[in-house]
């Protein structure tokens, strides 16, 4: 079938329910959001420092530096809380801790995030994959909607797929990332180093700018935003938190490992790339327009290559060199996206699961397990690409937003758990090692809340606002839905008081077959033999007059028949059968509140979808209609006709 074909096999619970992924799969798979970061986070540090011209990138190495700490920081902490708490979900951790306000503002904090995964990475893919490939210069939001799409088909074949084509674009990169450093650093040492493309590029400044920057709260208040861009490479930190339940055991010790090496190699790589981008001169620019390249103006229409591979081609003077860099980079994003393919329709099954997103996105609403949150991740991501466009630096300053939002949260939730368990502990050396537990979180929690604060304070105007309102409008709605299920559960609920239930469970007074008829024909001869076999207080026959010579045909056939029901002709004065007999029923009701009225609706099934447009669908309609009358069952009574 072409659904198997898609989305693979079905997945039976039993397999579903399985976790056993080891380490040396599961890092590559759950840490390419944090390394790939490497690939845009650079750009973003230079980017924002160039403002103030060539000589404030001397600062960007200690803006990594700031970075690399506050990532150690946060890391550390994460790796202590999955060995304490962290096996159940940053959601489910907070919506025990801190309640279900707070829980559904980290839900949508987590569900923007993985949106902006997707976005992010797969445009830094198009940009590189440009900038490898001049050929489709111009073309990267085209690019960036067909990785898109390309990637959710992908994961629509479920995580064993994903599995076994994931762990080899990560290695591959790591390798080449590794090599490219060692090499930059011994060639410095030489004195070897060559300079990047871009090293003769002058950049062209606002005055009034230039001015402003020159001061010390200018030039901090650059520095901070610099900080708060770069800050992006800590994205990889909550994707391993919340999927400790993929890990083989014991799984929260492999996660919390996990989560070590991928900090650790996310720290030294950013250090080492802007090193070397500094040593190399590489000049990236918010603005391609403010470059003088050769005397000229660079102009809209200028594609600005990214900072690794200008770093790789300074390194090795090769264009090999470039294109593989390029080509393991492309690979490592796309494992990144394919990482929050992973983790939205865990996180989407987990909220589902509390009421408080559409019960289509629970893992078990689909045989193929996660396919309606990876279509739901899928578009989303590509509608935000194709409105907002694929500028990595627009969709960057959106993304960091929802990271810290989530990463505050849950930290808070942590020491909020914490501090109950020492207040309920009697024994002394558990109580010390609960205050430990506490001194830590709370360090962690205290760098997410400045983080957060300055991505508030510095990023709000430049797209953060735009992640605000989401995070705050997806909060508001799944209050809406799960005021809508409750409501729905208290009115469904059986009622513990004994009349309540009497009530519900008394007999109707007496029971009226009614059968639909449209043309006298094989089904509706069905349709009265179960009526009848039902053996109800009554039994009759409704023929809707919109036509006087199909009417006077059907009258004929039914009484050269000689059946033992009556047949009851209505009026249609504008050709709605429809609307005839629910008139009809309404007044039947009127009349005996307390029956129960079934109408059989007879039905030819044909044998191919396409087929059912060459007929009237009047039987669809009434039913549909009928669902929302009282005291009115429905009978479909269907008759399957030959292919």
């Amino acid at each position: 079938m072409f659904s198997h074909l898609v989305l693979g096999a079905p997945v039976t619970s039993r397999h579903a329910k399985k976790g056993n992924l080891p380490k040396r799969r599961a890092l590559p798979l759950f840490g390419a959001d944090g390394l790939s970061s490497v690939a845009y986070a650079p750009d973003e540090i230079m980017l924002t420092l160039l403002i103030a011209g060539h000589g404030a990138l001397v600062y960007s190495p200690f803006v990594g530096l700031g970075i690399a700490l506050i990532l150690l920081i946060v890391v550390g902490t994460y790796r202590y809380n999955i060995n304490r708490v962290g096996e159940k979900g940053d959601f489910a951790l907070v919506h025990q801790n801190l309640g279900t306000g707070a829980a559904m503002l980290l839900g949508a904090a987590l569900m923007v995030d993985f949106i902006l995964t997707v976005a992010v990475s797969l445009s830094s893919a198009a940009q590189y994959l440009e900038s490898i490939t001049p050929a489709i210069l111009g073309h990267q939001r085209l690019i960036a909607c067909s990785l898109i799409a390309l990637v959710t088909l992908l994961c629509l074949r479920g995580l064993k797929f994903m599995l076994g084509i994931s762990h080899l674009p990560s290695y591959f990169f790591l390798i080449l990332l590794t090599g490219l450093i060692a090499c930059g650093i011994i060639a410095d040492s030489s004195g070897d180093l060559g300079l990047a493309s871009s090293a003769s590029y002058r950049l062209v400044s606002d005055k009034d700018a230039m001015n402003t920057l020159t001061t010390q709260t200018g030039m901090g208040l650059l520095l901070l935003r610099a900080f708060a861009s770069g800050s992006v490479a800590l994205t990889g930190v909550n994707t391993i938190s919340n999927a400790v339940n993929a890990f083989a055991p014991p799984r929260q010790r492999n996660a919390a490992t996990s989560l070590m090496i991928v900090g650790g190699l996310s720290a030294v790589s950013l250090l080492g790339v802007l090193y070397l981008a500094q040593k190399t001169g590489v000049v990236f620019a918010i603005d391609p327009n403010l470059l003088i390249i050769d005397g000229q103006p660079a102009g809209d229409d200028f594609h600005q290559v990214p900072v690794l591979l200008q770093i790789t081609q300074a390194i090795f003077a090769h264009q090999l060199a470039s294109v593989l860099m390029g080509i393991a980079t492309v690979g490592v994003l796309i494992v990144a996206a394919m990482t929050a393919f992973t983790g939205f329709p865990m996180l989407a099954t987990t909220i589902a699961a509390k009421q408080y997103l559409p019960v289509q996105l629970s893992a078990r609403s689909s045989s193929s397990l996660y396919a309606n949150g990876v279509l739901a991740l899928g578009l989303s991501a590509m509608f935000l690409v194709a409105v907002v466009g694929p500028d990595v630096h627009t969709l960057v300053q959106m993304y960091i937003v929802g990271v810290f939002t989530a990463m505050t949260l849950t930290q808070y939730a942590v020491l909020r758990n914490r501090w109950k368990a020492q207040r309920i502990t009697l024994d002394r050396k558990k109580r010390q090692h609960i205050w430990r537990d506490i001194a830590i979180t709370a360090i962690g929690a205290s760098a997410s809340v400045i983080v957060l604060t300055v991505i508030i304070l510095t990023k709000f105007t430049h797209g953060a606002w735009v992640t605000t309102l989401l995070i705050l409008f997806l909060t508001w709605t799944m209050s809406k839905i799960n005021k809508h299920y409750t409501r729905i559960d208290q009115q469904l609920d059986l009622d513990g008081n004994l009349q309540e239930l009497a009530r519900d469970c008394a007999l109707p007074s007496r029971v009226h077959a009614l059968v639909y008829v449209e043309r006298v024909r094989k089904p509706v001869l069905r349709a009265l033999a179960y009526a009848r076999a039902s053996r109800p207080s009554s039994v009759e026959a409704l023929l809707v007059n919109v036509d006087e010579a199909r009417t006077r045909e059907n009258i004929d056939t039914w009484n050269a028949l000689q059946l033992p029901v009556n047949l009851t002709v209505l009026d249609s004065p504008y050709r709605d059968p429809v609307a005839s007999v629910l008139d009809y029923i309404h007044h039947r009701r009127q009349k005996s509140p307390r029956d129960v009225v079934v109408i059989y609706l007879p039905e030819y099934v044909v044998a191919h979808r396409w087929q059912r447009f060459l007929h009237r669908r009047t039987a669809h309609k009434l039913r549909g209609r009928l669902r929302h009358e009282p005291g009115v069952v429905v009978a479909s009574v269907p008759w399957q006709l030959e292919q």
